[in-house]
């Protein structure tokens, strides 16, 4: 067929060609095979053509009903035959315009539903990207809560084995050899928290965490194993809760437990023994948390710890709170807020 030949581009050039040969062949003698081969470019112009030239050929197609019509009837004075003819023609003109037009529609569906279907993948692929970065933000904030806590107890525990006198030897002169293994032991764990800082860089994608209501995180009333972990470790702390932790939300309880796990862990870290004092608290409907202790004589140390200072604050804002940290009178500061939803919509 004429029609499967015809490009899209060459389809108003091939329909006035077309109509130009027939009008010459109508002139000299009208032959069939001419106006099956007009009524196939027709159907193609309609079809493969533009939506301005389908309208161009439509229009077309409709004023020479009329004139074939009213040539006619002005030949023969006959309205039978004139109504005959303009039937014949519309017909002849007409049906493959109205088929084009049919399978016109059927194509643009087609394409809509194709375009449709493609969106549709992309967003899907979109979620699943976004998936993907939710779960590695979270085992990079996981990586660092978790397991630079026990590198950091490694590394201040060395350290303090190194300063006590249990080391001497037998004579009472020092033991390198066992020095020397625990000095390695040290520096061993802070390799792998730089180690592990550098996988973080990897795996934190910085997407928003929201929390799994399936799992069973911390809480607050499980900071006496970590109060007990850091006076193991040669700290004094004071702590001050004036609050029922088992009243909290959950998001809000297993939060509040992982910033002061955080900042008990840096605290440790950048000022080994020195005193650490804890407060928390609710004013005007928000958790108060304040972590204090005196800072080190290494306060290039405080770099060190930005990826635990980010993920803390990260989890405040996560519940539309906030988080700071600073020096403030020689002593180093955690102030975190976080806001409590007060139990069925009422004020606290």
């Amino acid at each position: 067929m004429c029609d499967r030949l015809v490009p899209a581009g060459a389809s108003g050039n091939s329909f006035g060609g077309g109509a130009v040969i027939v009008a010459v062949d109508a002139a000299l003698g009208p032959t069939l095979p001419m106006w099956l081969v007009l009524s196939d470019l027709t159907y193609a112009a309609v079809l493969y053509g533009t939506a301005r030239l389908g309208r161009v050929v439509c229009s077309l197609t409709a004023v020479t009903v009329a004139a074939l019509t009213a040539l006619v009837y002005l030949s023969t004075q006959d309205v039978r035959a004139a109504a005959g003819a303009g039937v014949v023609t519309a017909l002849f003109f007409g049906t493959p315009v109205w088929w084009a037009l049919v399978i016109r529609r059927q194509v643009e569906l087609t394409e809509a539903e194709r375009e449709r279907s493609r969106v549709h993948e992309a967003l899907a692929t979109l979620d699943r990207e976004a998936a993907v970065a939710h779960e590695r933000a979270t085992m990079a904030r996981d990586l660092h809560d978790v397991i630079a806590s026990h590198l950091s107890a490694i590394a201040i525990h060395s350290e303090a084995a190194l300063s006590t006198s249990a080391l001497s030897g037998e004579r009472g002169q020092p033991d390198d050899g066992l020095r020397e293994m625990i000095g390695a032991i040290r520096s061993s764990s802070l390799a792998g928290l730089s180690e592990m800082r550098s996988m973080i860089e990897l795996l934190h994608a910085g997407d928003d965490e929201t929390p799994d209501p399936r799992s069973s995180p911390p809480r607050l009333t499980e900071l006496p194993v970590v109060l007990d972990a850091v006076r193991a470790a040669g700290a004094a702390v004071h702590v001050a809760i004036d609050i029922d932790t088992a009243d909290l939300p959950s998001v809000v309880d297993h939060t509040a437990y992982r910033i002061t796990q955080e900042a008990l862990t840096n605290a440790l870290k950048h000022a080994p023994g020195a005193p650490i004092s804890m407060s928390i608290s609710l004013q005007h409907n928000a958790l108060q948390i304040e972590i204090r202790n005196p800072i080190g004589r290494d306060t290039s140390s405080f770099r060190a710890g930005t990826h635990g200072l980010a993920n803390m604050r990260h989890r405040a804002e996560l519940l539309g709170g906030s988080l700071d940290a600073l020096p403030v009178d020689g002593e180093w500061t955690v102030c975190a807020q976080i806001p409590v939803p007060a139990p069925n919509g009422t004020d606290r």
